[in-house]
């Protein structure tokens, strides 16, 4: 036992060098170092926690390391003991995935002695019924899928145990937890894909995820309202807003065409109706049009209409309602005013696909991200999976894109210089 400390000790003190030196590469580049860690070096001492008892006092070192050094680069602040637990929460659980290796140790290595006692009863012979290897593989089998189930019952409960203790990270944890909503902290930051983030947009990113001041922002906004997160992100002076609307719809716009379907059209204008034919909620402008046309999208040479909505959930309007409502509230607005008219003058089949600024989607935007999965998956014989997770990062990433823009983004009104063509050069 002394020599398995000796060689914990050791390795930890390896390890915490691994991750001084990661927090440096964070110090310009947080987005890599964070993919870095939760992809590959944060796997490093597993295999020793699983393997070594109590064990769990050595890597204090490690713990301190990834707390005062890593954390406050990656989120550009200090952490509290609150926050410590909340980013050790899995991604999917609306954290981070940047696991306390105190706390961990005990419990990988009690399920790993779990999982390996009927391998370690066969090969000692101290089992009565002796069980053939299939048997005892089966039995493993079973043994690990109940370590995963009790896993991430622990992973709730200390959820759970957050939100009861300070209830202002129940609204944020439940927005993260959202379908696609943290596909951008998973997947890694490939050039090629355009999802590297720079410095201050992977911080303003994690600052927009958990609610965090956020810093350089201008007191006050050029339309005369005090500015902040939640102001830069509804406040429509500027143009951002409709930036980030257009950004969604044109990558939806390229999904459905690389999809296959045919007839795709931006803002296409719908047929002149008589206003009197149509409740006054209908939108029944003659040069009203929706976002994304395309031909049998849900039913054969049928016309499909799609229109985007990208609303801001912790908006003050918002704050006070159930997350889930803002999607079918901002849904029913876009039926009521485009489903009638496309349905009965166009004769087609009418989609709102909302978003929210976490990243969120509504009911029918869901939809339709899994029938284009679907469709993608079949035409290219890949798997459905796969699929689904790559088009709900990119669209992830397209509106954490045009949702940082609006953040820092001028909104300005510059005078417009005169033309070339007008200016005197001999002065």
């Amino acid at each position: 036992m002394e020599y398995s400390w000796e060689y914990t000790e050791d390795q930890v003190e390896m390890w915490s060098d691994m991750v001084e030196n990661l927090a440096e590469i964070a110090s310009s580049h947080p987005h890599l170092a964070y993919s870095n860690f939760i992809s590959s070096l944060k796997f490093k001492w597993v295999y020793l926690q699983r393997t070594i008892p109590d064990s769990a006092d050595s890597f204090q070192r490690l713990e301190d390391a990834i707390r005062n050094r890593l954390i406050p680069k990656l989120i550009g602040r200090p952490c509290s003991d609150m926050e410590r637990k909340i980013f050790a929460l899995p991604i999917r659980e609306g954290g981070l995935g940047l696991d306390n290796p105190v706390e961990t140790a005990p419990v990988f290595y009690k399920n790993s002695e779990h999982v390996t006692e009927p391998l370690v009863l066969n090969i000692l012979e101290l089992d009565e019924n002796k069980k053939t290897i299939h048997e005892v593989e089966k039995e493993i089998a079973e043994r690990r899928l109940e370590c995963s189930v009790k896993e991430m019952k622990r992973q709730k409960a200390l959820r759970e145990a957050v939100c009861k203790e300070e209830e202002k990270w129940t609204r944020t944890l439940f927005l993260n937890m959202e379908t696609g909503a943290s596909s951008w902290l998973s997947a890694r930051p490939l050039e090629i894909f355009n999802r590297e983030l720079s410095k201050s947009e992977f911080t303003d990113a994690m600052c927009l995820r958990y609610g965090f001041e956020i810093n350089g922002q201008f007191s006050e906004c050029v339309c005369g309202k005090q500015n902040g997160a939640d102001h830069a992100l509804s406040c429509s002076t500027g143009g951002f807003t409709i930036l980030r609307h257009n950004e969604i719809r044109d990558t939806l716009a390229d999904i459905i065409t690389h999809a296959g379907y045919k007839g795709v059209e931006i803002e296409k204008v719908l047929q002149p109706v008589n206003p009197d034919d149509y409740p006054r909620s209908v939108n029944t402008a003659p040069d009203a049009r929706s976002d994304v046309y395309a031909i049998g999208l849900w039913r054969g040479l049928q016309g499909a209409h799609v229109d985007v909505a990208v609303f801001h959930p912790t908006a003050p309007s918002y704050r006070g309602k159930d997350p889930k409502s803002l999607y079918k509230m901002n849904e029913s607005r876009k039926k009521r005013d485009y489903q009638q008219r496309i349905r009965e003058a166009e004769r087609g089949a009418f989609t709102p696909f909302v978003m929210a600024t976490s990243g969120g989607s509504g009911p029918e935007a869901g939809r339709l991200i899994k029938k284009l999965a679907s469709r993608i998956s079949t035409k290219h014989k890949d798997k459905y999976a796969e699929v689904i997770n790559f088009l709900r990062t990119r669209i992830r990433f397209c509106l954490l894109r045009s949702t940082l823009v609006s953040l820092r983004g001028t909104r300005k009104k510059f005078t417009t210089p005169p033309p070339i063509a007008m200016c005197d050069f001999t002065d």
